[in-house]
């Protein structure tokens, strides 16, 4: 049975290529004090000796209908859709290029992975991270910790500027306010005393 990806369908001389790409999460990572990524399924499509045609974004279920081949090679390959979400061990401070890459082969992708894993799992690190496994996970919950502490004080100090810019222009607003209504009110006393009569002086007589 013929499918939308063979040789019969234009879409065969395309070059198409699923692969993961972790994404920044901006309102997790603003809320959370640290960067927070998820993993997503990506697909790359291009035109093979046209460089300016590519197409690289995130797969939607239409990708994945219309590419069945390469989408099936992809999750031969690589398995589905990782829902990890966390901070990615490569942006740990602590932890070197080469120590990341041995943490991932050992499927620790995230320091949350690291900071929850049990006992038994988290021996499996052994001294990859150049301390011990239950030392370098007190490191990753303190991590978190830290970072959760920060970006609850950075949400009170933003808050806090918040109600001084919102006192602030409240306060601008209010004698802008008075100042209109003391210069209404000299316009009105200037205009009243213009209309007001003059007073007669008493005429003098003069006694013989």
């Amino acid at each position: 049975m013929a499918i939308n990806s063979d040789l019969q369908n234009p879409d065969s001389s395309l070059y198409v290529t699923f692969y993961k790409r972790a994404v920044e999460i901006a309102d997790e990572t603003a809320a959370q004090g640290r960067p927070i990524y998820r993993e997503c399924d990506f697909v790359r499509i291009m035109i093979p000796g046209n460089s300016l045609s590519e197409i690289d974004t995130i797969a939607r279920e239409d990708h994945k209908n219309r590419f069945p081949v390469q989408w099936a090679r992809y999750i031969n390959t690589q398995g589905e859709a990782s829902q990890e979400q966390g901070t990615p061990i490569t942006e740990w401070p602590l932890v070197s290029v080469s120590q990341a890459e041995e943490l991932r082969g050992l499927k620790f992708y995230t320091v949350e992975s690291i900071a929850n894993a049990s006992d038994l799992a988290v021996q499996k690190i052994g001294m990859a991270a150049g301390m011990s496994p239950y030392e370098f996970r007190n490191k990753a919950k303190a991590f978190l910790n830290l970072a959760s502490e920060t970006a609850e004080a950075s949400k009170k100090d933003e808050q806090i500027t918040h109600l001084q810019e919102e006192n602030a222009k409240i306060r601008a607003e209010t004698d802008a306010k008075l100042a209109q209504m003391q210069e209404q009110m000299a316009a009105i006393l200037a205009a009243v005393g213009e209309k007001k009569p003059k007073a007669r002086k008493a005429k003098v007589v003069e006694e013989a």
